[in-house]
């Protein structure tokens, strides 16, 4: 099987059901599915879970190239550099039976536009043309507009989910599943209804959280789920060789990195930052803590998932000795305990990370490859909270984190990596020409164009090292043997449940 994916959503409570979907079918007819993650009702504030089970749509879609796709909205016209119009199915309900039409889209749209999740996205009206056209108006000449509507943040809801102080009391949308049940922090359970697109097979799911990766397995080969998600890299092997069980690796649009503090010593200067990305062997950490699944990177983006990746970067610049030959130029010499040292100062940094993802470990591991060219590494693991505090307030020299970098399908999720104001990573970094690119590539229409535009700044900060990509990143499902129909979403918009069969059926 193909080796990759991940599976990342939020928090969030509620008690559902929706009017005249409750089905009689018994729990055990459930196709049953165990994850780590609980799930939110609200779309504004982490509703991943809701898209991946086939419960929302947005207008648009990620097809399996990880690029937008007809969703609700079979097309969509750029009338000129600031105005989009969106062509809407025909013949859609909601989950209740009411008519999905431009006026219902445009309302749970504004929701999503007005919310602080769409702050940096220039939408500047939404209005319905008529029954089945909605238009856009942006502040300024935006092309990945289609992209960031493909955001589980911008999935249509019915006017009749939402209150009048807009908060969601029902989940109805538009999706192949409909939500039977939804039990706070314990669950949801999903019965198919009568939709426009491949009808399921499946006649029930239930999503139930399992947040011990052993008792997920376990469950797995007791045969009380049938489908098991984000299992440790470690259990692929003995996964593989179970009886009755299959399993998929495939690589997800996530990336392992180290964000430097490029405004204080020593990050500040480049060459140190560089020395940093050269000194580390990626495929040594790859083989060793990840089992060979994961793949080395050096860019945000990787090749194999989408051609926004730029392929001439190399993907293990491993180089130790131009690591001390830059440290040195840098004026930081080898020092009698082995730590360099500049005008009296060790070269000695702290790196912060949190306890996920394997994070830790391979903090650890470049720990010990940096001191082999004479810096000394303090790794600081803390809650993700304490972390992202600490970076807020600009007190750490680096910290190792991951990040999605394709949660809509658009390499414009660069802008938020490195353009010197846009940017939430806390590095300090400026170049003119990243941010001229940056902004170029967000109004030029011409993919080629934009191609290039991206593939550039992906080797400017390669070069200049505001961050460096460490590792992509897999995730490992497994399944029993009967499932079929199955095939992982490169980006896990959604699970594909409406394919999904089982041979016994």
């Amino acid at each position: 099987m193909d080796r990759r994916t991940a599976l990342q959503t939020t928090l969030g409570t509620a008690t559902l059901a929706v009017a005249g979907c409750l089905s009689s079918e018994p729990a055990a007819a459930d196709f049953r599915i165990g994850g780590p993650w609980k799930p939110n009702r609200d779309p504004l504030d982490g509703g991943s879970m809701l898209r991946r089970l086939g419960i929302t749509e947005a207008l648009v879609g990620v097809d399996y190239d990880a690029a937008p796709a007809p969703e609700l909205a079979t097309e969509w016209e750029r009338l000129d550099d600031r105005r989009w119009e969106f062509t809407l199915r025909n013949d859609v309900t909601f989950h209740d039976g009411t008519a999905v039409d431009a006026a219902a889209a445009v309302a749970s749209l504004r929701r999503a536009v007005d919310a602080a999740a769409f702050a940096d996205v220039p939408i500047e009206t939404v209005k319905a043309v008529d029954e089945t056209t909605v238009a856009v108006t942006t502040a300024t000449p935006f092309t990945p507009l289609p992209a960031h509507l493909s955001r589980n943040e911008a999935v249509i809801l019915s006017p009749e989910a939402i209150d009048a102080d807009g908060a969601v009391t029902d989940l109805l949308s538009t999706g192949p599943f409909a939500v039977d049940s939804f039990q706070p922090e314990t669950s949801i359970r999903t019965v198919s209804h009568d939709y426009y697109g491949e009808s399921p097979a499946l006649e029930s799911v239930r999503y139930e959280v399992v947040a011990d990766e052993q008792t997920r397995r376990m469950k797995l080969e007791n045969g009380e789920l049938e489908m098991a998600r984000i299992l440790p890299y470690e259990m692929v092997d003995s996964l593989e060789s179970t009886d009755g069980i299959d399993v998929y690796t495939p690589e997800i649009p996530r990336i392992r990195f180290l964000t430097f503090d490029t405004d204080s010593e020593p990050f500040a200067d480049e060459r140190v930052r560089r020395a940093v990305s050269l000194a580390i062997d990626r495929e040594t950490i790859t083989e060793s803590l990840l089992s060979g699944i994961c793949n080395p990177a050096v860019s945000p983006f990787s090749p194999s998932i989408t051609e926004w990746a730029n392929p001439d970067l190399d993907r293990n610049p491993y180089d130790p000795s131009r690591a001390r030959s830059l440290l040195s130029d840098a004026g930081w010499t080898d020092g009698s305990s082995g730590t360099r040292t500049r005008d009296g100062t060790t070269l000695s940094v702290e790196f912060l990370t949190f306890d996920d993802r394997n994070l830790p470990i391979i903090a650890e591991v470049m720990q010990d490859h940096l001191a082999d060219v004479g810096i000394d590494v303090d790794v600081t693991v803390l809650e993700y909270s304490a972390m992202t505090d600490r970076v807020g307030q600009r007190s750490f020299d680096a910290y190792f984190t991951s990040w999605g970098t394709l949660w809509y399908p658009d390499p414009d999720r660069l802008s938020q990596m490195v353009h010197s104001r846009a940017a939430t990573l806390h590095h300090g970094y400026e170049n003119d020409r990243v941010d001229t690119l940056l902004e170029d590539a967000r109004a030029v229409d011409d993919n080629a164009a934009r191609r290039e535009r991206y593939h550039e700044i992906q080797s400017i900060i390669a070069h200049e090292a505001p961050i460096a990509a460490i590792t992509d990143s897999t995730t490992v499902i497994a399944t029993a043997a009967e499932v079929t129909g199955y095939t992982a979403h490169p980006t896990e918009l959604r699970y594909g449940l409406e394919s999904i069969s089982l041979r016994n059926e």
